[in-house]
């Protein structure tokens, strides 16, 4: 990711930068869609990340995106406001090294559940390498104070083993590595069914909508399981 300078007012850069997308048809959520339609899984793309700013927000109101050069004006039209860091180099390494190296905690754009205690606990962490595994290997956060491009260079990416190769490479490097909790991210439907939706505004409004609109429980059930959580967290706070 080439760095499109983004800072919040003074001058300070973001804390929190979101890992991002364009949410465009046919390019984001694929493995949505079916049973979705590729318009139905892009509006997903879409308030995922909103869900994930407002909660990177509650700790920095500067949080803002880091993405594909490509992308960045696409980002700015949708989240008028919002700090956008532009990727220099290529694919996930070069992504997160951007990121990593203006000092921000990076995190995933599609765990619209994330909790704000879970960013809270990188940004206080004092360890080298700060990481939230995610539930397919790999990992929904990170915080590196050191050479990103170091670390990740031998990590073979989408395995279901990259959360254990970035801390080897850490412990081998001879640093501190500690875990947070697990950050649940959405590549799937049966994702999307473990998702507390209670606390992502923006993702159970489009679930909503979706089922409102009958594409809801006998064709995609995970959408009815997602809006379930939210009707068990009602009545326990009932």
């Amino acid at each position: 990711m080439s760095v499109g300078t983004a800072s919040r007012s003074g001058g300070e850069p973001p804390s929190v930068l979101i890992a991002a997308k364009a949410p465009v048809p046919g390019r984001v959520k694929t493995r949505l869609s079916p049973p979705l339609s590729p318009e139905l899984a892009a509006r997903l793309a879409e308030a995922f990340l909103a869900d994930v700013l407002a909660t990177a927000r509650t700790l920095d109101p500067g949080a803002g995106f880091l993405c594909p050069p490509g992308d960045a004006a696409d980002l700015r039209a949708r989240f008028p406001g919002a700090a956008v860091v532009s990727q220099s180099g290529e694919g996930l390494t070069g992504a997160l090294a951007t990121g990593l190296a203006t000092g921000a905690v990076v995190v995933a754009g599609d765990a619209p559940a994330i909790r704000a205690e879970t960013i809270a606990a990188a940004l206080a962490a004092h360890a080298e390498l700060v990481l939230a595994p995610s539930h397919d290997g790999g990992f929904g956060l990170v915080r590196f104070r050191g050479d990103a491009q170091a670390l990740f260079a031998r990590v073979a990416w989408s395995t279901g083993s990259v959360l254990d190769q970035t801390v080897a490479a850490a412990r081998a490097a001879g640093l501190g590595v500690e875990l947070l909790d697990p950050v649940p991210d959405v590549d799937t439907m049966s994702d999307l069914a473990g998702v507390d939706v209670a606390r992502a505004a923006a993702t159970r409004a489009v679930l909503e909508s979706i089922e409102a609109a009958g594409v809801g429980s006998g064709t995609c059930p995970g959408v009815a399981a997602a809006l379930g959580w939210q009707n068990e967290a009602t009545r326990r706070g009932g």
